[in-house]
This record gives C-alpha cells, sequence and structure tokens, in this order.
C-alpha cells in the first residue's frame, strides 16, 4: 500500500467542522445531502469524511495502492492471511469518490477500505488562506494515531500482515505506556499505535503545512475557540513542530510542519525512545516488532 487516502469517522458535532475547520486550519468543507460532512486539505474530492451519528467513533480507514500493485493481489493476500474480503459495490465507490475499492475488518472491528483512483482536480484546493498549503500527495493525508486494546495485537497486524514498517517506539512513562510509529513511505509514520481502554478509538489525526508561518498562524486561531490539549514544540520523533488541539468529534488534531522524513527506507534503523530524557536507543535490527522491548542488542 502507498499511503492512508481517506478516512471517516460517525459524531454527532460533524458540522461544526463547517465552521473551525475553515476558520482555525483554512480546509474546505462541504456537506453531502445525507448530512455527511467532508474535509479536503488538497486537491483530492476529500481526506476527512465524518458521517452523521449519535457516538463519536472510528469506522474506516481508506489505503491507496501504489501502482506495482492491483486489488486483486490485496485482496489475495488478505485472504491468505485469514480475512474476509469483500469487493465494494460501485455505489460504495461512488461515495468514496474512488474508482474501485475492496475491504475488510481487522481483529479490532475497522474497517480497512484499499482504493484505486481517488477523484483528484489539480489545482482545485485552494485554501481558506495563502499559508495552507499542506504535505500530501504520495505521502498520503498525514497520520493517525489509534488507541487499542492489545499493543502486540495491534503491531502484529499492522507489521506482520499489513506490511507496514516501525519507525521507532517512545516509551510515554507509567501512565500512558508505549507508542510505536509504522510506516508504509517516506513519511516517518503513517499510523502510530498505543495501548489503552477495551475498544479501539482515533486518538488523533496530524496534518502536516509547509511553512512554520501556517502553524503560528493556525495556533494563535485554535487558542481562541478551541480546547489546547498539547502548545507548540518540537516532537521527539520525526522533529515535527506542532500543536495539538481537542474537537467536538471525540478526537484531537495535530497541525505540524518540519517533520524529518525517512529518505534511505533499507537503513533506516528504529529507536526506541524515553520522553523523559528524549534519549534514543538504537535497535540492532530493522524490523523490531515487539511491545515492551527496549533491548538495543533485540534481534528479530
Amino acid at each position: 500500500m502507498r499511503s492512508i487516502g481517506y478516512l471517516g469517522v460517525q459524531s454527532a458535532s460533524g458540522e461544526d467542522w463547517l465552521g473551525f475547520g475553515p476558520r482555525v486550519f483554512g480546509f474546505e468543507t462541504y456537506r453531502l445531502p445525507d448530512g455527511t460532512v467532508r474535509v479536503r486539505w488538497c486537491d483530492r474530492s476529500h481526506r476527512l469524511a465524518i458521517h452523521p451519528g449519535d457516538s463519536d467513533r472510528l469506522l474506516y480507514l481508506g489505503w491507496e495502492i501504489g501502482a506495482e500493485e492491483s486489488l486483486e493481489g490485496v485482496g489475495a493476500h488478505l485472504s491468505a492471511a485469514g480475512f474476509e474480503v469483500t469487493e465494494g459495490s460501485e455505489r460504495l465507490a461512488a461515495e468514496r469518490s474512488v474508482e474501485r475499492l475492496i475491504f475488510f475488518d481487522d481483529p479490532f472491528g475497522l474497517r480497512h477500505e484499499f482504493f484505486v483512483g481517488q477523484e483528484e482536480r489539480a489545482g482545485s484546493y485552494q485554501g481558506r488562506r495563502p499559508t495552507s498549503r499542506t504535505v500530501t500527495g504520495a505521502l498520503g493525508l498525514g497520520f493517525v494515531v489509534l488507541r487499542l486494546p492489545d499493543l502486540q495485537q495491534g503491531l502484529d497486524f499492522y507489521a506482520g500482515v499489513m506490511g507496514m514498517k516501525v519507525s521507532d517506539a517512545i516509551n510515554l512513562g507509567a501512565h500512558l505506556g508505549e507508542m510505536w510509529f509504522l510506516r508504509c513511505n517516506p513519511r516517518h509514520h503513517s499510523i502510530a499505535l498505543l495501548e489503552g481502554g477495551d475498544d479501539l478509538r482515533l486518538e488523533h489525526l496530524m496534518v502536516e503545512v509547509t511553512t512554520l508561518e501556517e502553524v503560528e498562524i493556525a495556533w494563535d486561531l485554535a487558542r481562541r475557540e478551541m480546547d489546547a490539549f498539547v502548545s507548540p514544540g518540537r516532537r521527539l520523533s520525526d522533529n515535527m513542530f506542532l500543536f495539538r488541539v481537542s474537537t467536538s468529534t471525540g478526537f484531537h488534531v495535530c497541525y505540524g510542519w518540519g517533520a524529518t522524513p525517512v529518505d534511505d527506507d533499507e537503513s533506516w534503523i528504529p529507536r526506541y525512545i524515553d520522553s523523559s530524557t528524549g534519549a534514543g536507543i538504537v535497535y540492532s535490527a530493522a524490523a523490531v516488532v515487539t511491545a515492551g522491548d527496549s533491548s538495543p542488542e533485540v534481534r528479530h
């Protein structure tokens, strides 16, 4: 797979994005006849869809496959791994604004959709201010952080079944535990995993912009009308400068600039980072997938 192309959530407060989405982040938003609110921050038809519903929850992730892959090949791989794969109908493809898709449910009950041909119109995204340009393209929409009831099961799925690679892991302390970062393209991570709770939930969504100025503008606007969760600062894992705010739709939004990419995929060696000191231990192998294993001598 190439990247996360879109995600869908459910919330009773989706229409709030019609206000703070453009005002704070400069995103473009629009409402569909069924009440779904779509949010876009590049030339794609949308990156986020908020479907009306009583509870706040993550419904699906949409994965774009690369030119060298095929939906048939992806489906065969998933079927061999024991998952029931379904071909999406023409109606569902139209609802997602893609040419074709297949889907299946992961061990946590989350639907994953693999697609080709998401609608895109070059130059169509203007944003609500000149500085609101984002880093997307082959890197996808940004990244998502998921909180799972079983971290090791999540690592086994995303690395073992989905074929993602571990970039780094960070120890956030006794209260929060470990966060693991996994990639499928040069972005340091497209998925990050935390353990906690009885059900899977979307912890936060990150969008990367092209200038520090845009982060500063958005932060000044965000703190006037949104609850700040993390004030601006540099993150240990990928060196991104970002802030994080809470939304009324049940997840946080990270807005950042300047992340360090994984330029050489084959030579990258994961680190185990202590958040209290910022010190990182470099693993001796590139395929570390064991939660709780902070040893630099581990070999898999």
